[in-house]
């Protein structure tokens, strides 16, 4: 058996509480590093989690107030388009309107003028009827007076009536024919408002 003096045990427990102590302390470490990175992962989740929240918040509100602008922009542009959509329309018109005062005072509006007329000789034969003509058109005056001068009517002048034609009526029969000009342009502007594709090309 071996013998070991007091310094040579005071150094042997020196040795082994040493050893002891740095394999506890290495356990210890190994514990809080395990520790330490586990709470450091739940905070990183935590953070990211946070991060993905706000960044979700922040991209909804980015959303709403874009959908907003393009709102205002549509907005703004269906009101560009309709007042375009208008200026565009009313030059068309008023250029077929120039056309139809410069038409009525052609041979060629004399022979649309008679054609109508002839088309209710026989039809208003028997009846008293009301002609409505504008008061500026002494052509259809004149073609009326000599057409039905064997009929019983009577003229009279409308200024609702602008660029020609005649407005037939018998009051017997509560029967009204609508056989001017303006009436051939509203119809014509009615089906252009409704089929031309008028937009802006940007």
């Amino acid at each position: 058996m071996a013998y070991y003096n007091e310094d040579q045990l005071r150094r042997y427990f020196e040795k082994a509480i040493k050893r002891e102590s740095e394999e506890q302390i290495r356990k210890l470490q190994k514990e809080v590093d395990y520790l330490y990175n586990r709470e450091i992962k739940k905070i990183m989740e935590d953070i990211e989690i946070k991060r993905q929240v706000q960044m979700a918040k922040e991209l909804k509100e980015v959303q709403i107030n874009y959908q907003e602008e393009l709102n205002q922009i549509g907005s703004g542009y269906d009101e560009k388009l309709i007042m375009k959509r208008h200026e565009m329309t009313a030059l068309v018109f008023k250029e077929i309107e120039t056309k139809l005062i410069a038409f009525a005072k052609t041979s060629g509006y004399k022979d649309w003028l008679n054609k109508r007329l002839e088309n209710y000789t026989s039809k208003i034969n028997g009846y008293h009827v009301i002609i409505h003509v504008s008061d500026q058109d002494q052509i259809a005056e004149k073609m009326i007076n000599d057409m039905y001068k064997s009929l019983s009517f009577e003229i009279e002048k409308d200024k609702k009536i602008r660029f020609g034609g005649f407005i037939l009526t018998i009051a017997d029969k509560k029967i009204e024919v609508d056989e001017t000009l303006d009436a051939r342009l509203e119809e014509q502007k009615e089906w252009f408002l409704n089929h031309s594709k008028l937009f802006i090309r940007r």
